[in-house]
Formats: C-alpha cells, sequence, structure tokens
C-alpha cells in the first residue's frame, strides 16, 4: 500500500524543481538596460534660448557622470512629447563639460551631452 503512494508521490516531487524553475523565468516588463541613466527633465527651451536640461537621477554603475549633475541636450531625439518634471531613460554617447556660456536662464547645465534614448 505505501509503495503504491510512494510511487505516485517520487514523479511529482521530481516535476515540483521544473516547474519552480519554468514559472520563475517569466518576461519581465522592467528589465532595464544597464548603460542606461534615469533622469529628470528640469528645463525646456521654449524659444527663449534657454536649454533643454536633464538632472541626473541614477546613473548606471561606474559612470563618470554623478546623481545631480545636469545635461543639455537635443529634444527633438525623443520620440514623444517632453514636459518638464517627466523621468527618462538614456544613454551618453559622449559629453563635454558646457564652459562658461552667457545666459539669462535660471537654470544652466554642466555638461553638453549626446544622448540617445532608452526604450524603458
Amino acid at each position: 500500500m505505501k509503495s503504491k503512494k510512494i510511487k505516485r508521490i517520487i514523479p511529482l516531487l521530481l516535476l515540483l524543481p521544473l516547474c519552480v524553475v519554468l514559472l520563475g523565468t517569466g518576461c519581465d516588463d522592467k528589465e532595464q538596460d544597464p548603460l542606461c541613466f534615469q533622469g529628470k527633465v528640469v528645463n525646456l527651451n521654449h524659444g527663449d534660448g534657454c536649454q533643454n536640461i536633464i538632472e541626473i537621477s541614477e546613473p548606471p554603475e561606474n559612470s563618470e557622470l554623478p546623481v545631480g549633475a545636469t545635461i543639455a541636450f537635443n529634444s527633438d531625439l525623443y520620440d514623444g512629447i517632453l514636459n518638464e518634471g517627466d523621468i527618462v531613460y538614456f544613454k551618453v554617447l559622449q559629453y563635454e563639460e558646457f564652459g562658461n556660456h552667457f545666459s539669462t536662464c535660471m537654470l544652466f547645465p554642466e555638461f553638453a551631452a549626446s544622448i540617445e534614448f532608452c526604450n524603458n
């Protein structure tokens, strides 16, 4: 009697780890590209000569640009509509210090960057 019960339980126990593996490896819709920065749009050029500026809120690992750094970028590269306060994800292709330029704007970026927006 016990051997029949054990014969039924053993295959089920062998399938249990397989089920755990299959159920645990689903699609992760929120997986982020490890090279992408997260930033907040803090200023947009509204035809007033000011810069489009993103403040970095989460850099990728081993990034040279720290949290809080601000970069000027080309907003035409974004596929959607950008508003101040939007959170965006992007890769920095190259950057340089912005330098001391005269501006009447309240916000001034630390860096000018060529960026590529991520699909996060």
